[in-house]
């Protein structure tokens, strides 16, 4: 039997000669929250060619000197249907402020003064029934995944702790402070805390909150995610629907916006974001009926009396969407009284648009992209390993600066001068790669960017 040999790395990557540690640009520039990869998790983000729109979402969503009024609902719009409408950047803008909030739970972000938490939602798939329910079970899952019930179930065991045992429990050997040794109940132990009555304290505190009693001991005992899965005979979270196993959807909804709202509140967080990418995946397939009971539900969780959430004004949402989208359930939002909230046009005060980059700022998106790979430090901010003409030719025409469009070609044309033992790559070499990469496969969405233009 032939036994695999542990794996090594090439010694030098087949990008080297062009200056990149590796192919700076996604094959596929769909953005996945959840990849550990940073072409494709948002991680790499140019903030000029959006600066307009990142202000108008701060002074929508962050305020930092007047969260309690922020907006509680918004939108991202792209120009365009539902083909030339994605991949235009609505994703990664998200991505950009999650982490920007995630990172620290808003410590940086709101100067110390409270905490807050992104959820994000996403259907990689069409959703075709119980809408509301979907939703909520996809934050949910998304909850168990952010990292956010760990630093919650710390910060509530830090609460029912002297000083002295906290400050025992945090310093390691070395002297640092680790917060994460609160989790760990050897260490608990270790400094005479009875890790088990710890929880208890916590499930008195979390009940006392509004937190019901079997969601309460699952989030104190660190077994929420495992809380969920009892829900399900497959012990599965995703898909989100199962025929004739839907159980879960009866209690997603009190789950997210009742006892994960009050299990925040009593962590210490003072608000947070359901960031809800792609509705058209929820609600394209929807007839009338049922978009208006969605409008109806949906303003129910988030704004209206019913919820923790809706009475503590916690989550505030935003949506991505693009025009097409937006028209058949735009009546549905007036019949539910949300169009006096935030008007759902991308024209409204409430929303922000992300048009089709200019030329320059395609640049800036590249140049991003090649800083993040750079060998050579010294290089940053240069279009290197591309010649000028090779910019102009990789973007000269209006179709090609649809940023997915446009980070697929790129990546073709420096994986083709790489097999080819480019050092850099001129106009014949873009023009060389593009011919073969078959741009014709993408006619469909260049087509309808130049007719959203």
């Amino acid at each position: 039997m032939q036994i695999p040999k542990p794996g090594k790395k090439p010694a030098q990557s087949k990008y080297t000669p062009l200056g990149m540690k590796e192919l700076p640009f996604p094959n596929e520039a769909v953005v996945n929250p959840y990849s550990t990869d940073p072409r494709k998790n948002g991680s790499i983000y140019a903030t000029s060619p959006v600066a307009a729109e990142i202000e108008k979402f701060e002074n929508l969503q962050i305020r930092p000197d007047d969260f309690t009024n922020r907006a509680r609902l918004a939108y991202l719009w792209s120009k365009g249907d539902q083909q030339s409408g994605r991949g235009m950047g609505k994703t990664a803008l998200l991505r950009y402020f999650r982490q920007r909030i995630n990172k620290d739970w808003g410590a940086t972000e709101f100067n110390d003064q409270f905490n807050a938490v992104v959820v994000y939602v996403a259907f990689p798939s069409q959703v075709d029934r119980r809408y509301m329910e979907q939703l909520a079970l996809s934050a949910l899952v998304d909850i168990c995944r952010n990292g956010v019930l760990d630093a919650s179930r710390a910060a509530l065991r830090l609460m029912h702790l002297t000083d002295e045992q906290a400050l025992a429990i945090m310093t390691n050997e070395d002297g640092s402070q680790d917060a994460e040794n609160l989790l760990n109940d050897s260490i608990l132990t270790t400094n005479r805390v009875d890790a088990a009555k710890l929880d208890e304290a916590v499930i008195q505190a979390l009940i006392a909150a509004g937190v019901q009693v079997a969601p309460a001991k699952a989030l104190a005992r660190g077994e929420f995610e495992r809380y969920l899965r009892s829900f399900r005979k497959d012990d599965m979270l995703e898909p989100f629907y199962v025929p004739r196993d839907t159980r879960i959807l009866d209690f997603s909804r009190s789950l997210l916006f009742n006892d994960v709202v009050d299990y925040l509140r009593a962590a210490g967080f003072a608000g947070g974001y359901l960031f809800i990418d792609d509705i058209e995946n929820l609600v394209d397939q929807m007839a009338r009926k049922a978009r208006i009971e969605f409008a109806k539900e949906f303003a129910l969780c988030t704004v209206r009396p019913g919820y923790s959430n809706t009475e503590h004004s916690f989550f505030s949402c935003v949506l991505t969407t693009h025009q097409q989208a937006s028209v058949g359930l735009s009546s549905a939002w007036g019949d539910a009284g949300l169009t006096a909230i935030a008007r759902l046009d991308p024209t409204s005060a409430n929303s922000v648009e992300l048009p089709l980059p200019s030329k320059d700022q395609a640049r800036e998106i590249i140049i991003a992209h090649l800083d993040y790979y750079r060998i050579n430090e010294a290089e940053k901010g240069s279009v290197k390993p591309f010649t000028d003409d090779g910019i102009e030719a990789l973007l000269k025409s209006k179709q090609m600066l649809h940023p997915r469009l446009m980070l697929s070609s790129a990546a073709q044309v420096v994986f083709s001068a790489a097999q080819n033992g480019k050092t850099v790559i001129d106009e014949d070499a873009v023009n060389a790669a593009l011919d073969t990469k078959a741009v014709i496969e993408t006619a469909d969405v260049a087509d309808g960017i130049e007719g959203a233009l």
